[in-house]
C-alpha cells in the first residue's frame, strides 16, 4: 500500500512540474496561449502526444519508489542500546528528530518542514534495534549517508 501511495504522489508531482514548465513557456513566449501550445497544427506537441506523456509519467512514477527507497545494513560493534546516544546524535547532526520508538524500531523524520514538503512527507527513516547489523529503511540517498555516519561515529566512540 505504501508503494502505491508513493507512486501516486510521484505521478502528481510530475504532473505539477509538467504544468509549471508549460505555464512558464506560455508566459515567456510571445503570442503563445494554451490553445496554441496544444494545437495540432503549429503547437509544441503533436496530436496524440499528451496521452503518451501521461503514460510515460505513469511508468516512471510506478518505478521510482522501488529505486528510491531501500533497506541498508549499518555494521556496528555492540547493540543499538549500547550505541543509542551516538546513533541519535548522528541523526540529529543530519537534521533528523526521533518521532516514535518501540522495542523493535525507532523512526526519525527530517526537522525542516520545507524539506519534508519537498519530499512529499516521505522522509521517515526506520532503524531496527538489536544487534549489528542495524537495518535502516527509507530514502536511498539519506540511508547511505546515515549508515556511513552511524558506522563512523560508532567506530570513533569506541576509540
Amino acid at each position: 500500500m505504501k508503494y502505491l501511495l508513493r507512486s501516486v504522489k510521484y505521478f502528481f508531482s510530475f504532473i505539477v512540474v509538467f504544468a509549471l514548465v508549460i505555464a512558464i513557456l506560455v508566459l515567456t513566449t510571445e503570442g503563445a496561449t494554451l490553445d496554441t501550445v496544444f494545437s495540432p497544427e503549429n503547437g509544441m506537441f503533436k496530436a496524440g502526444s499528451f496521452p503518451k506523456i501521461m503514460i510515460f509519467f505513469v511508468a516512471v512514477a510506478a518505478l521510482y519508489p522501488s529505486l528510491s527507497y531501500v533497506k541498508k545494513e549499518a555494521f556496528i560493534t555492540g547493540t543499538y542500546g549500547e550505541n543509542e546516544e551516538t546513533i541519535k546524535k548522528v541523526f540529529s547532526n543530519y537534521g533528523y528528530e526521533m518521532v516514535s520508538e518501540d522495542e523493535e524500531s525507532a523512526t526519525f523524520r527530517i526537522k525542516s518542514g520545507m524539506t519534508r514538503f519537498m519530499r512529499m512527507y516521505e522522509d521517515a527513516i526506520v532503524i531496527t534495534k538489536g544487534e549489528s547489523p542495524l537495518i535502516l529503511n527509507g530514502y536511498r540517498r539519506d540511508i547511505f549517508r546515515l549508515a556511513s555516519g552511524i558506522q563512523y561515529a560508532c567506530l570513533k566512540s569506541e576509540e
